[in-house]
């Protein structure tokens, strides 16, 4: 699958800090790359809250107060789901190195791709 990841137009202060979080969580010294000998300059980010959605349960479809989700199902239904945090902190969910991909002579090189808990919905039968 192709990913690319463009930088913000737009500076957001939350996302910033946020991501700068992550970043610090990721990097062994703070501020260089697991996977390359470049900083947290040179890379573009992208951060949130690792999660996944499981069934919604009889009492959680019963209470208003509840916040629920609708995942569509491929045959055209629908299935009410709940969203689980698994994790206390933001996490990143990609990392993309510019410094890499001009020495490669390439437009993005990806250093990081978290795979688990980006909000995928568990619990449902042929999965």
């Amino acid at each position: 699958m192709d990913r690319t990841l463009n930088p913000v137009k737009k500076r957001n202060k939350r996302n910033n800090t946020r991501n700068w979080e992550a970043w610090q969580i990721f990097s062994l010294n703070g501020t260089q790359c697991r996977f390359c000998p470049h900083d947290h300059t040179a890379h573009i980010t992208s951060s949130g809250q690792p999660h996944f959605y499981r069934l919604a349960t009889e009492e959680e479809r019963k209470n208003p107060y509840k916040r629920l989700y609708r995942h569509d199902l491929p045959d055209g239904d629908s299935v009410l789901v709940k969203r689980v945090i698994v994790a206390q902190k933001p996490e990143l969910i990609a990392i993309f190195c510019k410094a890499c991909a001009k020495e490669l002579n390439t437009d993005q090189v990806l250093c990081f791709q978290r795979t688990l808990a980006k909000g995928e919905v568990v619990g449902l039968g042929g999965e």
